[in-house]
């Protein structure tokens, strides 16, 4: 009987396992991701980046486009620099010869574009759009050894404030100049604020020009300097161009 038994014991389990063979399902095969990458050329945005590969037909079906963008290269806003390679999901489009710029006569030559954005930097400028973020001596102008903005000698401990409207969109450390601030104002405006500074602000706050947002750190040194900084559809543009004389 206990032959008999193992033996009905091992064919049952033998009859299992073939069960389990028959009924097992084929794994699926994972769907092949879809991509193109593009490289980042002068005056453009993610708007139109993503406005030429997904083609969207609205203001909504392009941002959900710009999110996905964002998230397939791990960006924290809407900030990108010429030369810097984007991941594009879900398409085969291939990038064009030209740059995605925003809606203009592609005829048009460069100096044209150059002159259209002086006039826009002298209505921007009549408007007084932006404020000084704090008092001091510029001791690197715009385009000095290479500078994308302006230093200012500063004393320690003074308030630093934004210098418009906007939404801060970037609190953190960089490499060139430690700690810095990134503001987002509309018409895809951004204005940086970095070195010796305390941050007193967090990402995503509501900012009003004039409202304090850093603060020049304390020390041994009797003078420090902040780097301040105004991009306008991702290209950086000299500040005194914009602020109020003084």
């Amino acid at each position: 009987m206990r032959i008999i038994e193992k033996f009905e014991i091992g064919f049952f389990l033998f009859l299992i396992s073939g069960c389990a063979v028959t009924i097992a399902t084929k794994p699926e095969k994972e769907k092949k991701e879809t991509y193109t990458y593009h490289e980042v050329r002068k005056g453009e945005n993610l708007f139109r980046i993503s406005e030429y590969y997904y083609e969207g037909k609205t203001t909504e079906e392009i941002k959900k486009g710009v999110e996905k963008i964002m998230k397939a290269n791990d960006l924290k806003n809407e900030i990108i620099f010429v030369g810097q390679k984007l991941k594009i999901p879900d398409t085969n489009k291939k990038q064009p010869s030209y740059a995605l710029l925003p809606p203009q006569d592609i005829s048009q030559t460069y100096q044209t574009q150059i002159k259209t954005q002086t006039e826009t930097e002298v209505k921007i400028v009549k408007d007084s759009l932006f404020i000084w973020p704090v008092d001091g001596k510029i001791i690197c102008k715009f385009g000095e050894l290479g500078n994308k903005g302006i230093d200012i000698m500063v004393e320690p401990g003074v308030d630093i404030v934004a210098s418009t409207d906007g939404e801060i969109v970037f609190v953190g450390n960089t490499k060139k100049y430690d700690e810095a601030i990134i503001i987002k104002h509309p018409t895809n405006i951004y204005t940086v604020y970095a070195h010796d500074i305390e941050i007193k602000v967090k990402n995503g706050q509501k900012i009003k020009k004039g409202e304090t947002i850093a603060r020049v750190k304390s020390g041994t040194q009797k003078k420090r300097y902040i780097h301040f900084e105004i991009i306008i559809d991702g290209i950086n543009v000299d500040p005194l161009n914009y602020l109020p004389q003084k």
